[in-house]
């Protein structure tokens, strides 16, 4: 459990973990409907292992979401590092 957490009302704790793993799975349902769509070569312009790393939140963000929920540090840890790998990959390619 994150220091946080064990500080906070479990109410709150409760709240924004159902919301940012709600927000996750929202995130899943669109790179599964991506996949379904465009396959894994989704952006023409992308490298490979690009449009292949943009596939992964597929499994990543149900499975942060389910540690999250948990009360797993590496829930959050995970999600953190999908998020910031994501956008860093979308922001350097266009």
């Amino acid at each position: 459990m994150i220091a946080w957490m064990r500080r906070t009302p479990l109410w709150v704790v409760t709240v924004v973990c159902a919301i940012a793993a709600g927000l996750l799975l929202v995130g899943a349902v669109a790179h599964v409907t991506d996949l379904v769509r465009h396959g894994l070569q989704g952006y023409d312009w992308a490298p490979r292992w690009l449009n292949l790393y943009w596939s992964s939140p597929t499994l990543l963000d149900p499975l942060a979401a389910a540690l999250l929920i948990s009360g797993k540090r590496r829930g959050t840890d995970l999600a953190c590092a999908v998020m910031t790998t994501n956008l860093s990959a979308r922001a350097s390619n266009g």
